[in-house]
């Protein structure tokens, strides 16, 4: 904010930190701190120094109005907003502490795994959250957030987990606890059914690729390509769009998705077998006690054969 009294300043429109402390009061925004009050009073001796103008023009009194009108508009905007979102902050305990409830962040834009079907959640991460809650004997809710948005989500406990087609990868496991892997998912590349030009994963050099912001198959485009060549979506939909209407060359995504992708849109196809092992893992924040208690439930379901009965339902 000091910046802009500043501006205020070389216009002649405030000439004391008395005025700039009148303003930011006017705004609600308190006072100037004594090091702010000290450096803003050597920008206007400079100011008065280097200047001899003491009176305004008509315009430029209606410029610094306007200035002013538009900062004010600003700043109750942004903490309007800041507010708002402060208001509806709600933050959840472990899945297996006190209200024992799984509430679960997920961004349903990846079929099969999650997608929405007339408005209703549908999906393998969904019916597994499902069964969990099952087994666990816990309420389950489901909070659905974008996958560029969905760790921040967890790191301000707005959700004790994400079942959303997470790939466990060493990066992630620094910052955060997986479970144990629920499902083996390797990346492909889907082209134009009509396209031959590519046939294996050196045939995308030079190409335009397009991913998902924020997901492994985005790291893994880079590789591939110049990162100036990979396009990034917010969702695979997006991604999809891009390769039918001949913006990208491929799209990379994981197999399950890439089914998903193929089955609803017959001029794509996938090219050849995965060419990189994928486990699909729940995601925790750091040290979360919930992580051993999901880990015993999954292996139930395994030894149930529920996990089967998933990937028969939905991947096959």
């Amino acid at each position: 904010m000091l910046k802009v009294i500043e501006i205020f300043v070389e216009r002649h429109a405030i000439q004391t930190t008395e005025e700039a402390n009148e303003l930011l009061s006017s705004i609600k925004l308190g006072y100037l701190t004594e090091q702010e009050r000290k450096t803003l009073n050597i920008k206007i001796k400079n100011v008065s120094n280097s200047s001899s103008i003491h009176r305004y023009t008509l315009i430029g009194l209606l410029c610094t109005g306007i200035l002013f009108v538009a900062i004010a508009v600003y700043v109750y905007i942004h903490f309007a907003s800041y507010n708002k979102s402060d208001s509806s902050f709600n933050t959840v305990p472990s899945a297996v502490t006190e209200s024992k409830k799984l509430v679960i962040g997920i961004d349903p834009t990846l079929k099969p795994m999650e997608y929405l079907d007339n408005g209703r959640l549908v999906g393998f991460d969904v019916e597994l959250g499902e069964a969990l809650a099952r087994e666990l004997d816990a309420d389950i809710e489901f909070r659905q957030i974008i996958f560029n948005n969905i760790f921040n989500s967890l790191d301000q406990r707005q959700i004790n987990m994400i079942i959303s087609a997470v790939t466990i990868s060493t990066e992630r496991q620094e910052q955060y606890d997986f479970s144990d892997p629920y499902l083996n998912a390797g990346q492909v590349i889907i082209t134009k059914r009509d396209d031959f030009t590519i046939k294996k994963i050196s045939d995308l050099k030079g190409k335009k690729i397009a991913t998902q912001t924020g997901t492994t198959n985005e790291k893994e485009a880079i590789k591939h390509t110049s990162d100036k060549l990979v396009m990034r979506y917010p969702d695979f939909d997006q991604a999809t769009e891009a390769l039918k209407t001949g913006k990208v060359s491929a799209i990379f995504t994981d197999l399950p998705n890439a089914k998903g992708i193929v089955s609803n849109n017959p001029d794509l196809k996938i090219v050849g077998p995965p060419f990189i092992k994928e486990n699909y893992g729940i995601v925790f924040i750091k040290d979360d006690p919930s992580v051993n208690q999901i880990n015993e439930a999954l292996n139930a379901l395994r030894k149930k054969g529920i996990l089967i009965k998933l990937e028969k339902k939905w991947l096959k």
